[in-house]
């Protein structure tokens, strides 16, 4: 089941969104004067019909809904489409509009089309769901590109809160970290993982040693509660679990 958890300052994280191998999914949300900040939609139509109710439930006013993707992968954006339906701006790393807009050359199609398909495929073929099950688990998913992108770290202003959007490769290209710094929170998306190992197979030494560069930058800064991209909210030190993680991973 998802949690809420209240950071203080408007400010939450949600835990335990789903994910087609178990291993749950966070987002989080802030509540900004006229606008509410969601980082990341989940996996499921269902699960961002889920965060986007929790955050009507906190703000005593929704004029106005942005949408931060951590990055491309599916269990991080497949619930786009519910924050789009109330008229959400989207920001995200160029890498994401560039992995969305990509053409495959198979189908002449690009994975903006493509992407749910792909995964229901692998679904099917990997994890046993039947054909159905998968479409019926995921939802009627419809993705957009970014309304907004950005190339390096960028600040944020929106009405009374400063967002921190920290471009953090090494599990992927694309990955951003966003930090809010009154609360001292970061939402490091798949930049960290909480108690687990960590998903290594988007890339090789190169990208393992880029990642290793992107948690000591986030090491640098003041932090009192970490919402992974799967695993419990956590603190700072596993930060420094995940930097011994890939070094040990790149020594074998």
């Amino acid at each position: 089941m998802p949690q809420v958890h209240d950071f203080g300052n408007n400010v939450f994280g949600v835990t335990g969104l789903h994910h087609i191998a178990g291993i749950g999914v966070n987002a989080g949300f802030i509540l900004a004067s006229d606008t509410v900040i969601h980082i990341d939609s989940g996996m499921t139509i269902t699960d961002g019909e889920y965060l986007l109710s929790k955050s009507k439930e906190k703000a005593t006013q929704q004029e106005n809904v942005l949408l931060i993707l951590t990055h491309h992968h599916s269990d991080h954006i497949f619930g786009m489409r519910i924050f789009k339906e109330v008229d959400a701006e989207v920001i995200a790393h160029e890498n994401v509009r560039k992995f969305l807009s990509h053409r495959r050359l198979f189908s002449f199609r690009t994975l903006l089309d493509s992407y749910k398909p792909f995964i229901v495929k692998m679904m099917v073929e990997k994890l046993s769901y039947t054909k159905e099950r998968a479409e019926r688990e995921l939802g009627d998913v419809k993705l957009f590109p970014p309304d907004q992108t950005f190339k390096d770290d960028k600040t944020l202003q929106m009405d009374d809160q400063e967002l921190l959007l920290l471009y953090t490769p090494g599990h992927v290209p694309s990955e951003t970290s966003v930090y809010h710094p009154i609360s001292k929170t970061l939402f490091a998306g798949d930049t960290i993982y909480q108690d687990m190992p960590l998903t290594t197979r988007f890339g090789g030494p190169k990208e393992w040693k880029q990642w290793i560069e992107s948690l000591e930058k986030l090491e640098r800064l003041d932090i009192e509660n970490i919402v992974p991209g799967h695993g419990k909210i956590c603190k700072k030190d596993e930060i420094r679990r995940n930097i011994e993680y890939l070094e040990d991973f790149l020594s074998r």
